[in-house]
């Protein structure tokens, strides 16, 4: 008797809590109804939400299995037996999209190397919505995630993002812990080039938001946004290098011989 595999799903979860749901799609809130296996970053967090969107079972009828950056190989393809035994796995992490700047992705990719029917949600990214605000372009971008926490090591890589940017005419994004925006903010403007584009977004989707893009030497006389203690996604856009036509110059340098 074959035994259809179970669904990973990829479940997104609000980057912050409103009274009024505002983020989160009812078909999505309709999966989590009927599932009663997650793998979570935070069980007190996970309850919290599946009691939010009005889950129909209690807490204690639930299954939960731990899923971090600490959640070895061993426990994960524990998870993955179950999926092959039929069980759909719901990933919660605490906020926002799994594998997107949270834990999920060491997990999906077992999923894939299985066989197992791996299905993404919609709904909030913080980088994703970062970027839509910034008004810098999405066709080309990056996301580096936390920058190191040592002044020094976190100027060094704001610069090497800057000469990527530059390069590539790409967006950079990256993120800070909350309470170090507002010395990472100030760092950027000491660190970058007038002319590069700084964005931020913070509080997305949830009172209080921002959204704010302006060239470096702007910000510096512009009174700094309140981002103090609230998550935000930080964007920067270098002046694109001049392209050099390579075989024009080539053609150049041989006739002037």
């Amino acid at each position: 008797m074959n035994i259809e595999y179970g669904t990973l799903y990829l479940i997104p979860t609000p980057l912050g809590k409103n009274h009024v749901n505002t983020s989160i799609p009812q078909h999505v809130i309709d999966i989590v109804h009927r599932l009663d296996h997650f793998a979570v970053e935070n069980i007190r967090q996970s309850v919290s939400f599946l009691q939010w969107v009005k889950h129909p079972k209690e807490d204690f009828e639930l299954t939960f299995y731990p899923l971090s950056k600490r959640t070895n190989d061993l426990q994960q393809q524990e998870y993955i037996t179950l999926l092959m035994n039929g069980i759909d796995i719901g990933i919660l992490t605490d906020a926002g999209c799994p594998g997107v700047a949270d834990p999920g992705a060491g997990l999906v990719r077992k999923a894939h190397h299985f066989g197992i029917p791996v299905e993404p949600l919609t709904g909030p990214a913080s980088p994703i919505l970062a970027l839509m605000g910034s008004g810098l372009g999405g066709q080309k971008f990056g996301f580096s995630g936390y920058l190191p926490m040592k002044p020094t090591y976190r100027d060094e890589v704001m610069k090497d993002l800057e000469a990527r940017s530059a390069d590539h005419g790409s967006t950079e994004m990256f993120m800070e812990t909350p309470h170090r925006n507002i010395d990472t903010f100030k760092a950027a403007l000491r660190t970058l080039q007038n002319e590069t584009e700084l964005s931020v977004g913070a509080n997305l989707t949830l009172d209080g938001q921002i959204i704010d893009t302006k060239a470096v030497s702007e910000w510096k006389h512009t009174p700094l946004p309140a981002l103090d203690k609230i998550p935000a996604i930080f964007s920067i856009k270098a002046a694109e290098k001049p392209k050099v036509d390579i075989n024009r110059k080539a053609v150049k340098k041989k006739f002037s011989r």
